[in-house]
């Protein structure tokens, strides 16, 4: 095909124009390449005059700083323990007086509150006999009673053990403190030891694995921080400096709060003794300084240490004793996984304490995979209420609690503030403390998880010096506190369990306290009818009658007559039954080969 000769002169000139619209563009763009250099030199230039400016503001102001400095002194050091602050929780302690430990002795790295204080911890302590590690050594007085008056005394305090245990001390001075922790313990009003504490003692100090039940306020935490700071003692000198020698384990962040201020008290004076608190819903950094300062006792919650582990920012391999505290607690499906990942990164070779008021049977069985031929302690009916609390229970109807709370919180012969209600959720908790404060006009605060934990500990502290006269809340006061000014506890819901019951009806009845505890109770709770009537009912208090007619309690009394009657039908050796158990104990011996 052709093209006509106009269109190929037409194209030709085409193409010379776009040639030369190329050059020109070439020529433009090597332009405004030289423009663009030339403008990033200047933006550069700006840049380092700007950094250079920076630099000399920066040199002025130190220099400006310093000048302030040497103008104005730093605060001078407190000379005496007065002149100090008491500490916040987590903050260190002073070893000598407790307060707010600001300072570090530099000759042996141990918290002081003052010059007054560090004089008086660099006093030459007086000569003590070195003790081996985990010696315990039975006190004459106690090596002379017979085997018939260990068993009469130990019926007489409701003690019952089983395991190869030491047998229960009567004083402290059978343990053999030293004078700086005997004269704690006298500060701190320990006269003579609790029934637990008689048969505690001497197994943690001679480094048995425990499993121990024991009432509400019993002095279970003295028991169990007692041998473990004889242990951190005992080994001062052995383990590395930064690896911790006792680990106490708690599922709330106010008993350990509570446990820590506790040890702190009952290590005073005692060289190169430090905690450390690490809970939950507190600043992390603090807590990963403080354990850069030679701890020897960790108290913590699981979540926290777990998460303080993963940073490696602390080692348990120099652990020698584990305490689980409310152990009930800490081995059900919220906290068990987390405890397992604990104990994983302590050494195999330790003391292992297990504590609280109630342990079920499914978690003593669970219990005992942890430990090495325990000593199982029970003082008192295991599984009972504290005996200190007299218990009422009320047959209150949903619509009513309401009306039947402000009647008690009337009461003259009732109400003794501070009072704590317990409820089951946390809006319950805000709604409930609104509606207290605006009925009765009373002081009232609630306190639960969602609430901050600088807020939380605030209202604990609160309720201890008598600031609330009434406190809503959900469990998280319900165990292991000691509430001492509580005389009256409501359960405006019924626990969830009773061996929750157990424990929030203890808050009534701290150190041997006697107090009151009121429970409400309805059709809604009534899968809980039948224990509660067998836990209640041998303290002689008067039932309701819509309780005892109750046809869910009679449905359950019926049906555990029936497993009664087929367990006894079991154990009962007849003609029926004899292939039976021949053939099981054939597979049993089957099964072990």
């Amino acid at each position: 095909m052709f093209l006509p000769r106009s269109l190929k002169v037409k194209r030709a000139e085409d193409s010379e124009g776009r040639a030369a619209k190329r050059s020109r563009a070439g020529s433009g763009a090597g332009a405004q390449a030289e423009a663009e250099r030339a403008e990033a030199e200047r933006a550069q230039a700006q840049a380092e005059a700007e950094r250079a400016q920076a630099e000399a503001e920066r040199a002025q102001a130190e220099a400006e700083r310093a000048q302030e400095a040497q103008a104005e002194p730093e605060e001078p050091v407190k000379q005496r323990s007065a002149e100090q602050r008491w500490p916040e929780p987590g903050e260190p302690a002073c070893s000598v007086c407790g307060r707010y430990g600001e300072y570090i002795c530099e000759q042996t790295d141990t918290d002081v509150c003052s010059l007054q204080c560090k004089a008086r911890h660099l006093e030459p302590p007086p000569a003590e006999p070195p003790a081996e590690p985990r010696a315990y050594l039975e006190h004459p007085f106690i090596s002379g009673l017979s085997a018939q008056q260990v068993e009469a005394l130990q019926q007489q305090l409701g003690i019952a053990v089983r395991g190869p245990a030491c047998r229960p001390v009567l004083e402290f001075e059978h343990c053999a403190f030293p004078d700086t922790l005997t004269a704690n313990l006298a500060r701190l009003g320990y006269r003579s030891p609790t029934p637990v504490q008689m048969q505690m003692l001497p197994q943690g100090l001679a480094g048995k694995d425990i499993l121990a039940a024991a009432d509400t306020g019993s002095g279970k935490t003295a028991a169990f921080l007692l041998p473990l700071t004889m242990a951190a003692l005992r080994e001062n000198e052995k383990v590395s400096p930064h690896q911790p020698i006792g680990l106490v384990l708690t599922p709330t962040r106010e008993l350990a709060i509570q446990i820590e201020g506790q040890a702190k008290e009952l290590m005073m004076g005692l060289p190169n003794m430090r905690t450390a608190l690490l809970v939950g819903g507190m600043p992390l950094p603090p807590q990963l300084h403080r354990l850069k300062q030679s701890i020897k006792v960790i108290i913590a919650t699981p979540g926290r240490l777990l998460e303080i582990l993963k940073q490696e920012a602390v080692s348990l391999c120099g652990v020698l004793t584990v305490v689980v505290d409310e152990v009930d607690t800490m081995l059900k499906m919220g906290f068990q996984q987390q405890v397992l990942d604990i104990l994983e990164k302590v050494p195999e070779e330790h003391q292992t304490i297990l504590v609280s008021a109630t342990i079920p049977a499914g978690i003593e069985q669970l219990a005992t995979q942890f430990l090495q031929d325990p000593v199982r302690i029970t003082v008192g009916k295991m599984n009972q209420p504290c005996s200190n609390v007299r218990p009422i229970i009320l047959w209150v109807e949903e619509p009513s609690k309401k009306k039947k709370l402000f009647e008690i919180l009337n009461d003259s012969k009732l109400f003794h503030p501070p009072v704590l209600v317990f409820v089951d959720c946390r809006l319950g908790a805000d709604l409930l403390s609104n509606a207290v404060h605006k009925i009765t006009g009373l002081k009232t605060v609630a306190i639960h998880s969602d609430k901050a934990q600088c807020e939380r500990n605030q209202i604990v502290q609160g309720l201890l010096q008598g600031d609330y006269e009434v406190v809503v809340s959900t469990g998280v006061l319900g165990r292991g506190l000691d509430l001492v000014n509580v005389k009256l506890v409501v359960n405006f819901d019924m626990p969830p369990t009773m061996d929750e019951y157990v424990h929030q009806v203890g808050r009534a009845g701290r150190l041997g306290h006697r107090g009151t505890a009121i429970t409400f109770v309805n059709n809604s709770s009534s899968r809980h009818f039948l224990e509660l009537v067998k836990r209640v009912k041998p303290t002689g208090t008067l039932l309701p009658p819509q309780l005892l007619n109750s046809p869910y309690l009679n449905e359950q009394q019926r049906r555990e007559q029936m497993r009664n009657k087929q367990r006894v039908q079991q154990d009962t050796v007849n003609g029926k039954n004899l292939m039976d158990i021949i053939r099981k104990h054939d597979r049993s011996v089957l099964q072990k080969r």
